[in-house]
């Protein structure tokens, strides 16, 4: 999203109060009418009588809301005011209340009991809402799909479309709409509405907007006036707004309702009053995502539930039904230009001058103007939606806005966005299990561990590597992946084509969690890998995922063939070092050649096997050939203890270390945790060439774990070899070659493998 939006420049020119001004009174202007139909929702039947004091509730709770919410919102420009599902709700609450106190006498006691329940559904959602907002919990509706927000918007595109013809006809969707007298009514107003949109798509000027309405509002005078009306004719004959009451509509019922009401009815709907607060914290998400992306700015979601808690429970004192961000509203105020918080004051004052000098002289506005406006919202949010998604979205998200629009227009809009939602995790669930669960599938040819071991046990692993296969898992794992994950492995131990699987090591380093349904595939797994002599190896689970594959896979059985490590490389090592045990057992494996064996076979074709070791160390019976001993003129012997460091990292290196015998570690320091383990090196390699031939510090410290003798050659010593003896040093050059060219094609063979 753009963020640079979120922060427009506010100030007091007459680029930004103009259009603020207009936007605000023409959305109070339609607000008021919005406002009114519902106090007549709720107070109709035997609460007809208490209309105009409904009127002022609800006005006094759009008041309160549009200043609270403009004012601390993290959202410019914002309308915000009373909603249509908590009164639809509030509306059966009355209906409820008015049927079971309908015997009473008391007509007072039945409204003031309908105004508790209204009082007490709001301050429960407004603190509601605090609560949400308080700990952090605005973040759950990114989890809601893209396509169902963009259903919902769809969605309120139409019933806007719809609400603008009801405006100006007072009649549902039906073919009575198409009778003469009655296309008369919308059709001009569906034409005014059609024609903004299409100017406004092309031209963005901030007086184009004004100067329709203004311009609209004229020319329906000008023909009306023409046709012989006049202004008392066009408001007996149904062309404006209005009427509305007389006089103040401000009366603070909240003390007489605490009173009066009857608490006991009040709280046998405290189930519905709970569905209030449960809809409209899913509802004040959705708006306020919708108008996140419509608007492109990012809206702090927490400061708004904590915001809009506040004006709830200020409204609510007054009796006045739940509300929030009204997203057509605030939609409609951003395109007509208005992009400061004085829109939301703009709006709020129009409504409070209803409320405190009465709505007579709002009668003046045509409807069809009114109307058009609604259409206008609505025709830019079905086109955006309906014709522009085609072009940016993949076709199964499109698919769902359409249905998301169908379910909204036949049935509700919160059953549409539920049903949106399943949809949406179907399709989730389905895609999902299309993603490999393996992020990356190696074997013993082209993967090794991080122990450095002898160049004869590195033939041998690649020789023998297809028979130690590594699956490394990602994700989450269910029973799609699982199942899809056990048919793979099936498919590798059953090939005729290929050797016996001896180990197979499952990674769950970067396996987030599995579920209960994937426990099964893994005993399947287990069944499968002990009937064909297979060693299961598991590595990098988390104390949770061990918990669960305890009872049934870890714990169950023989463990013979059931291997846990902790991470991947000890894993690796304990299934190369069992494939070389195997070899070392039927006498199959020579001991591994040490560097004077390798530079001497490089002098000569001649590979005699000896134990150059013995030869060198004190009291040895056998003296070491004329080769061997051009060799060790340029080597010392170094002997080591358990935790010497012979390299340390970041210091220059004086020259190359070849082990003998012993084992050592390279490690990095690392600021945020402990030591880094690097490699892990044994009897016949060697280290410090890397950093030697690149001629820089030391990137590693070489420690002893465990005690040995090493030869190292100093680099003085190499300069003089290269002096006195060039042979030689093309020989021990041509070793180190050697070694490292094959540490560089075992790092090419892992990459191809993990890119495959």
């Amino acid at each position: 999203m753009d963020t640079t939006k979120s922060k427009p420049q506010i100030s007091f020119s007459f680029r930004i109060v103009l259009p603020s001004l207009i936007s605000g009174i023409i959305l109070g202007i339609l607000e008021i009418l919005v406002l009114a139909s519902y106090a007549a929702m709720i107070f109709s039947g035997d609460l007809g009588d208490f209309l105009s004091q409904g009127i002022g509730i609800n006005l006094y709770g759009a008041v309160v809301m549009g200043v609270v919410i403009s004012i601390f919102g993290s959202f410019i420009p914002v309308i915000a005011s009373l909603q249509d599902v908590p009164v639809a709700v509030l509306a059966a609450i009355a209906a409820a209340i008015a049927g079971t106190m309908a015997g009473s006498s008391d007509p007072e006691g039945i409204f003031t009991t309908v105004v508790a329940a209204m009082m007490l559904s709001t301050l429960l959602t407004g603190a509601a809402f605090w609560l949400m907002g308080r700990f952090n919990l605005g973040r759950l509706v990114r989890f809601i799909p893209y396509p169902v927000i963009g259903g919902f918007l769809g969605g309120t595109g139409w019933v806007l479309l719809l609400g603008g013809i009801g405006a100006m006809t007072d009649t549902p969707l039906s073919l009575a709409l198409l009778q003469p007298d009655v296309l008369l009514r919308w059709l001009p107003g569906f034409i005014f509405g059609a024609i903004l949109y299409l100017l406004l798509r092309r031209f963005s000027h901030f007086l184009l907007m004004p100067a329709l309405i203004l311009g609209g509002i004229g020319l329906f005078y000008l023909i009306h006036i023409l046709s012989g009306g006049s202004l008392t004719s066009a408001g007996a004959d149904g062309w404006l707004l209005g009427p509305f009451p007389e006089g103040s509509l401000f009366q603070f019922v909240t003390v007489e309702a605490i009173t009066n009401a009857n608490w006991s009815v009040v709280f046998k709907n405290i189930i519905n009053t709970s569905t209030i607060i449960f809809v409209s914290s899913i509802s004040l998400l959705l708006n306020a995502s919708g108008l996140e992306i419509d608007s492109g700015v990012d809206i702090d979601l927490n400061r708004e539930l904590k915001t809009t808690g506040i004006a709830n429970l200020l409204a609510g004192l007054g009796g006045s039904p739940a509300g929030f961000h009204t997203l057509s509203s605030s939609v409609l105020a951003q395109r007509l230009g208005a992009n400061s918080r004085m829109v939301g004051l703009f709006f709020s004052a129009t409504i409070a001058f209803t409320l405190f000098f009465g709505a007579s002289v709002l009668a003046i506005f045509p409807k069809m103007i009114a109307g058009g406006l609604l259409i206008f919202l609505g025709i830019s949010l079905l086109i955006e939606w309906i014709y522009d998604a085609w072009y940016e979205l993949p076709k199964p998200d499109y698919l769902l806005i359409w249905l998301i629009l169908g379910v909204i227009a036949t049935v509700g809009f919160m059953e549409g966005v539920a049903v949106g939602i399943l949809v949406a995790s179907l399709l989730f669930v389905l895609n999902y299990s299309q993603v490999d669960v393996v992020r990356h599938a190696v074997n013993g040819t082209n993967f090794q561990s991080h122990v450095i071991r002898p160049r004869l046990h590195q033939q041998l692993l690649q020789q023998r590597g297809n028979s130690f296969n590594i699956f490394e898992l990602q994700g989450f794992i269910f029973f799609g992946t699982a199942d899809k994950l056990v048919s793979r492995i099936r498919e590798r131990i059953e090939a005729p084509d290929k050797p016996k699987l001896q180990y197979l090591l499952l990674d769950f380093q970067l396996v987030t969690g599995i579920d209960s349904s994937a426990i099964l595939s893994f005993s399947k797994l287990k069944k499968l890998t002990l009937n064909h002599g297979t060693t299961l190896v598991f590595t990098g689970l988390s104390p949770k995922i061990q918990d669960q594959l305890k009872k049934k896979i870890l714990e169950s059985g023989s463990r013979e063939y059931l291997h846990t490590f902790p991470d991947l490389d000890q894993g690796a090592a304990w299934c190369e070092e069992s494939i070389i045990a195997i070899f070392h057992n039927v006498g199959l494996v020579a001991k591994p050649k040490t560097i004077l064996q390798l530079v001497e076979e490089s002098l000569s074709d001649q590979d005699e096997e000896k134990d150059w070791l013995a030869m060198i160390a004190p009291g040895a019976k056998h003296k070491p050939s004329n080769r061997i001993s051009r060799i060790l003129k340029y080597l010392e012997n170094v002997s080591t203890q358990e935790g010497d460091c012979l390299i340390m990292e970041n210091e220059e290196i004086r020259g190359l270390y070849f082990i003998e015998d012993g084992q050592f570690i390279a490690r990095v320091s690392s600021k945020d945790q402990a030591d880094i383990l690097l490699r892990i090196l044994e009897a016949g390699t060697v280290f410090g060439e890397i950093d030697y031939y690149s001629e820089q510090f030391a990137t590693a410290t070489f420690e002893c774990t465990r005690p040995g003798i090493l030869l190292f050659l100093s680099s003085e010593n190499l300069k003089r070899m290269e002096v006195e003896d060039p042979e030689l040093a093309i020989a021990f050059h041509r070793v180190i070659a050697g070694i490292l060219g094959k540490k560089l094609l075992l790092t090419s063979d892992t990459l191809r493998a993990i890119h495959r």
